[in-house]
């Protein structure tokens, strides 16, 4: 989980209304909301806007995000700053104000925390757990949680298993397993993190030292070099000629528990898959109309919706139909201020006119073949992924 800690600040006075550490505490509540109200105040005083400049507070290892309310403000302690878990922390403020406005006004029990955590929880928890996400019992957990739910939950698991497991083990509907393990990451009495699979994408962090992890065959280590955070897993196994593919993806999981390497955001990995997909189009497309008519199909399709996602600019073509992201929106991706979804519209919106208009030059027929080989080149790249591409959108209809 990215993120440490959430906080709800009264934006007057200063006072901490609600926080939550989702590991161990980096601060105290009522320290950090003397600092995020005492730097509202510094930029108040100096007539600047304080929603537009102090937005972000960064550490060594960490990073404060601050979002704005009426009345209030929100803060996360993350390890990066990315824009969908600022569209959280909105939704968070927003919904603090909404369901406890009174206390705009007067300082009343309104048993805040018991009646916020099922937000809490949808927002940070339940996002992050699916039937396939690795249960990891922490040190002593018996000795940290005191809900008795949790505590038969965990009981009779092992140190480590998936939620699947879980609940085909104690018997019990998946829903209900994955209600336990969120009520077990409450209690901090589990970590959660999800299986690698051969479509994910990962870049080396500390490649210099990946080399001392003794558990790490050879074979791993020389694929790392491979690791461009644009590269599939699978890709990078078949590369390098690894025999073992379920090892490999072990040893991977062990990197990324060791902070060796880790995966790339999930819009850059949306960038990746969706890129992939243009490309397999345009390629196949050219091989039929020629270079050049392929060439003019993709800019006439991107000149026609620029105006709607300015961002298709940065995607250009290279040499042939290879196609270019440019370092800007590469970056983009990386930090998060360009989200998932608004790739999708905006590729999805570009394939469609691109099969249009190749449809205009060799037919619907024809046109709907390329699109039927590259989502089952796709479906072989990225296995558990390619369902995330919008096939029946990009089908030119009869």
């Amino acid at each position: 989980m990215d993120v440490k800690s959430l906080y709800v600040i009264k934006r007057d006075s200063g006072v901490c209304l609600y926080h939550k550490d989702f590991r161990e505490p980096l601060f105290d509540p009522h320290l950090i909301s003397s600092f995020i109200s005492a730097m509202i105040s510094f930029f108040e005083r100096t007539n600047q806007s304080v929603e537009s400049v102090a937005r972000a507070f960064e550490g060594t290892d960490y990073k404060i995000v601050v979002e704005f309310g009426d009345w209030t403000v929100g803060a996360l302690v993350v390890n990066s700053d990315r824009e969908f878990l600022r569209e959280k922390l909105r939704a968070i403020v927003s919904e603090f104000e909404k369901q406890f406005s009174i206390l705009r006004y007067v300082d009343i029990d309104l048993a805040v925390y018991t009646r916020f955590e099922k937000t809490v929880m949808s927002e940070f928890i339940f996002d992050e757990i699916t039937e396939e996400t690795i249960i990891r019992k922490v040190l002593n957990w018996d000795l940290i949680t005191t809900d008795p739910d949790v505590r038969s939950f965990l009981q009779l698991l092992p140190e480590q298993c998936s939620v699947k497991d879980a609940a085909e083990f104690l018997e019990m509907p998946i829903e209900m397993a994955i209600h336990m393990a969120a009520e077990a990451v409450w209690e901090k009495a589990v970590t959660l993190s999800q299986p690698v699979k051969p479509d994910d994408i990962y870049q080396t962090t500390m490649l210099a030292d990946v080399t001392r992890v003794d558990e790490v065959s050879p074979e791993t280590v020389r694929a790392l070099a491979e690791l461009d955070g644009e590269t599939p897993l699978a890709i990078v196994a078949e590369r390098v000629k690894t025999s073992d593919l379920k090892r490999f993806l072990d040893e991977i999981a062990l990197l990324v528990r060791r902070k060796k390497i880790e995966k790339v955001p999930p819009a850059q990995a949306t960038l990746v898959l969706q890129t992939s997909v243009l490309q397999g189009l345009l390629s196949s497309g050219a091989r039929l109309i020629g270079l050049h008519k392929a060439k003019e199909v993709f800019a006439e399709s991107k000149q026609q919706l620029i105006s709607v996602y300015p961002w298709l600019a940065y995607v250009d073509l290279e040499e042939g139909v290879d196609v270019d992201i440019r370092s800007s929106l590469i970056t983009a991706s990386v930090k998060g201020t360009i989200s998932p979804p608004v790739i999708y519209d905006g590729f999805r919106a570009l394939m469609q006119f691109v099969t249009k208009r190749l449809s205009a030059y060799i037919g619907v027929h024809p046109t709907n073949c390329i699109v039927r080989r590259v989502k089952e080149s796709t479906e072989r790249q990225f296995p558990s992924r390619s369902y995330e591409v919008q096939w029946e959108a990009i089908t030119v209809q009869p």
